[in-house]
Parts: structure tokens; sequence; C-alpha cells
């Protein structure tokens, strides 16, 4: 993607989520004691208002008008020009048009149920210090970092059905990269030159550091087995053969309370909000009449007869 073509997707994905988040000012009311930034057909744009919608986009799309203050340019010329197109549809009276009219109503469904949400759930969820602290304190084993090794390898494939002979000819090559390895030869550069792992070998077969649990159990068992410098025998996996460099190791340690802090802080937030809103459309459900047809979600059993009509 060119840069001037990423420009264009991300002035439509800021301009898109401003739009669903109401960028339109009224008429008239809206704009006392404000500086207009623009004015169409009737309609203003505030300075505030075109701000306040920058600052409730998704932290990625701030960023990008952050970094690119040409956006903001771009995004006001797509509201007066946006703006135009509606009036003019208004004048034609699109928005009287049974699929347009369901659109409509479909979004103001969204928007308010959004702004229900941030009046009656999120602005009344508080997370105080002394719950996280308390989280962190009873919950100490949710933040222990596991034992991680840092390895790099070079596979030589083999088939699983691979027969004796193509297993001894691949475990032969292995053995012979391996004495290149033992001997001095750059590990990395061995891994780039013979490695027929594609997501590693241009990396010179840099695992990264890992942990129990994310590699096959014969190759996880080798790397933890290891010392640090320490070069395997060829191990054998459902991939082939693999030599296996050791470049570091962490120990399991505790993370401290600092580097945990603010996502116990979202995660207990989280579930506030979660445990009132369950309790909200609880209620809501007694109040307001609700049928739902599940079933109707059901994909059809195919016929029994003939695709093609007959018997």
């Amino acid at each position: 993607m060119t840069k001037k073509n990423l420009s264009i997707f991300t002035v439509a994905l800021v301009a898109a989520a401003m739009l669903t988040g109401s960028c339109f000012a009224a008429k008239t009311g809206s704009d006392k004691g404000d500086k207009i930034l623009a004015e169409v057909a009737g309609y203003k744009l505030t300075l505030k208002k075109f701000n306040d919608q920058i600052a409730s986009l998704p932290p990625q799309l701030q960023m990008a008008v952050a970094r690119n203050p040409q956006l903001k340019e771009q995004l006001l010329d797509r509201w007066v020009q946006l703006t135009l197109m509606a009036a003019e549809a208004r004048k034609q009276d699109l928005q009287d048009k049974p699929a347009v009219k369901k659109r409509i109503e479909d979004m103001t469904n969204a928007l308010l149920a959004q702004e229900f949400m941030r009046e009656n759930v999120e602005a009344k969820v508080k997370v105080t210090d002394k719950e996280v602290k308390d989280y962190y304190e009873n919950h100490k084993s949710e933040f222990t970092r596991p034992e991680q090794v840092r390895a790099r390898h070079i596979l030589i494939k083999v088939s699983p059905n691979a027969d004796k002979k193509a297993l001894a000819k691949a475990k032969k090559k292995a053995e012979e990269i391996r004495a290149k390895a033992l001997k001095g030869e750059d590990f990395a550069k061995l891994a780039e030159k013979y490695s027929d792992d594609p997501g590693s070998r241009g990396r010179g077969g840099d695992l990264g550091y890992f942990q129990k649990g994310r590699m096959v159990p014969e190759f996880e068992k080798a790397a933890f087995s290891l010392k640090v410098g320490e070069i395997s025998k060829p191990v054998r996996t459902s991939f082939g053969y693999h030599i296996i460099k050791v470049e570091g190791k962490r120990p399991s340690q505790q993370q401290t309370f600092k580097d945990v802090e603010q996502r116990i802080r979202q995660k207990l937030t989280r579930e506030k909000q979660r445990k009132i809103r369950e309790e909200i459309v609880a209620r809501l459900e007694k109040k307001y009449p609700v049928k739902v047809n599940k079933s109707l979600l059901e994909t059809p059993k195919p016929a029994k007869n003939n695709p093609h009509g007959g018997k």
C-alpha cells in the first residue's frame, strides 16, 4: 500500500469513526461561545465539536492524526463534502425512503445505546486503588512470568511419513551442520543457509524467548535442558530434525505491582461494567417485550432429492 493510499485509507477510517460519533452540529443552539470551524447549508461545525470528536477516536486513529496534521484539513474537507451531499439528499427526500429510514433508525439505536452505556454503566464504575492493590496481593500467581528460553534452530525438514532411508539422510545432514557450528561457524549464518523453516530462517533461526507449552514437546524438552551457548544434537520432531542453540534464559519471575497495576485496573473495570450491564439488560427484558427465534439462525439441512430437481 503506497503512502498516498495509506493516507486516504486513514482519512476514510477517521471520517467513518467521526461520523459514527455524529460530527454534525445542530443548525442552532449548539455553538454559543464557540468558534465556528465550518458552516454548510445551515449546519455548523464548531472547533470544540471537531476536536472532541478527534479525541473520542480509537487511540490508533488519534495517533494517525497527531502524526499527520494534514489529516485534520482532509477531515474538515470531508465533513463539508458529506454535509453538502446530505443537504441535497434531504432536498430530494431520500431520508423518506423505507430502506434509508431503516438504516437511520438502526444507526440512531446504536448511538443511543452507546450513550446509554456511557451514562449508566461507564460513568458509574469506579475502581479504587485499594481494590487494585488487594487484587494483586490475592492473585499474585496470575502475575508470575514463567521460565523462558531464547533459542535459534536449524530445521532439516522430513515428512512425518518418511522411510528409514530419508530419515537417516536428514539426520546425517543435521549432524554435518552441527559439526560446522561446533567448529565455530556462525550459527545464524548456518541457519540462513541450511534451515528449512521459512518463518525463522531469515532471522538466522532466531525464535525469540518462549515459555513451556509453546513448542512441540521434543523441541521444548531439549531447549530447556540446554545451557546458554550449548548446541543440541539433532532433535527429531514431527517437522524433521532440529539443531538447537540456546542463547538466553530467563528464570521464573514475579511481576511487580507497578508492572501490572494498569492491567488489573482495566480488568476490574471490565468486570464491574459487565456485571452492571447484565443487571441492566435483565431489568430491561422484564420492562420491554422481547421475542427471539434463534432457530431461524440454524443452517438448513440439504435436501435429499437430486439437486437438479430429479428424484
